[in-house]
């Protein structure tokens, strides 16, 4: 089974316990499920179905069956990428990156995988119009038109768009270089 982690490392012990932070409460996580954590903190990783029954149960993994690139759109489409706290050596970042990166850390919302793969698709370059948080209501009006303003409709339309596979993959590059995490 294909699986990512949520939410933010809070601390790590020498004896392999490590708290994680998300939706405003702390886990402490011991041995094999840290160490699952871990491995999926920075990447989707494979392993079997059982072991991740209680991380998946408090809701730090999501998983798939597959790591088909629509399934791994799906996976993402239940996350939220948010910066990560600065570090002082980064890794360099391609153009789809650099752009994304700039979405995830100015627009004043938290921008989901459909929103993004829709900026991208339309070319929506982040201009100071559309960032930050006095201009969230435009840049929302930008993306929620009758055409996808439905529930769900956008996350649907973005699954069969061209730029779907970049965005998934500049996300993931992101994630690996520590950019963002995912909540």
């Amino acid at each position: 089974m294909l699986y990512i982690s949520k939410g933010h490392l809070q601390a790590q012990t020498n004896d392999g316990q490590i708290i994680v932070a998300w939706r405003g409460k702390k886990y402490d996580l011991e041995s094999n499920n840290a160490l699952l954590w871990l491995r999926g903190r920075g990447d989707t990783a494979l392993t079997g179905a059982s072991q991740l029954t209680e991380l998946a149960n408090l809701g730090l993994v999501e998983t798939t069956d597959t790591d088909s690139p629509l399934n791994i759109y799906r996976l993402l489409t239940n996350c939220v990428a948010c910066p990560a706290p600065l570090l002082t050596l980064r890794w360099p970042l391609r153009w789809t990156e650099r752009l994304l990166w700039r979405w995830i850390r100015h627009a004043g919302l938290r921008l989901s995988t459909a929103e993004l793969i829709f900026l991208l698709e339309e070319d929506v370059r982040p201009v100071p119009e559309l960032l930050g948080e006095s201009n969230r209501q435009t840049l929302m009006e930008m993306i929620y038109t009758a055409k996808t303003a439905t529930d769900r409709l956008l996350e649907a339309r973005m699954e069969d768009a061209f730029g779907r596979d970049a965005v998934v993959e500049a996300l993931l590059e992101l994630l690996r270089k520590k950019y963002i995490n995912l909540i």
